[in-house]
């Protein structure tokens, strides 16, 4: 029995590379005596924050927040705070889904951005084949993917250099090709 002094226990512990968090589950080999745990292979190995108050100009009432990275050396650490930003925002953006605006639409079951698969909304435009102009307006209103562009009110994205309701008509018909009706 292994509570007893006298026991002993003889492990063969395996340590591998890889990226992100990887659940046991998804490292299960089938092999008997084999025992996966989860895995967390982040290159960040502390981060430490602080809020502090700050003003600009006359007005004082601004925080600065200000993050200390360390990392193992396999990542830099502003690389790590973009890639951390892109996984939050990619995050919230499944969150933020403009409502259907009519009962008709609620009933049709029109997609919200929250019903769409997560690799779709990662997808950039780019990839919908649309004319360089209508992409590079679309880039320089920082929408950049599906997500970003769903994430966005008619009225705000009319609002934007060289968009108007063709542009918008032409991103619409490109995402319901890909089975993404958005009203």
């Amino acid at each position: 029995h292994l509570a007893d002094s006298k026991a002993r226990l003889t492990a063969t512990i395996v340590a591998e590379n890889g990226n992100g968090y990887s659940l046991a589950d998804e490292r299960k080999t089938g092999e008997i005596g084999v025992i996966p745990i989860d895995a967390n292979f982040s290159p960040v190995t502390k981060v430490d924050y602080k809020v502090e108050a700050t003003r600009v100009g006359r007005v004082t009432n601004y925080d600065k927040l200000t993050l200390e990275i360390t990392t193992d050396g396999t990542l830099k650490p502003s690389d790590a705070l973009k890639q951390a930003s892109k996984i939050l925002v990619d995050h919230f953006s499944t969150i933020y889904a403009p409502q259907p605006s009519t009962k008709k639409q609620k009933e049709q079951g029109v997609q919200s951005q929250a019903a769409i698969a997560d690799d779709d909304l990662k997808v950039s435009l780019e990839e919908l084949d649309l004319p360089v102009r209508l992409t590079n307006s679309l880039k320089t209103g920082k929408i950049e993917t599906i997500g970003d562009f769903l994430g966005k009110d008619r009225k705000s994205l009319m609002k934007m250099k060289n968009m108007g309701p063709k542009s918008i008509s032409m991103v619409e018909e490109k995402l319901k090709e890909r089975g993404i009706e958005v009203k």
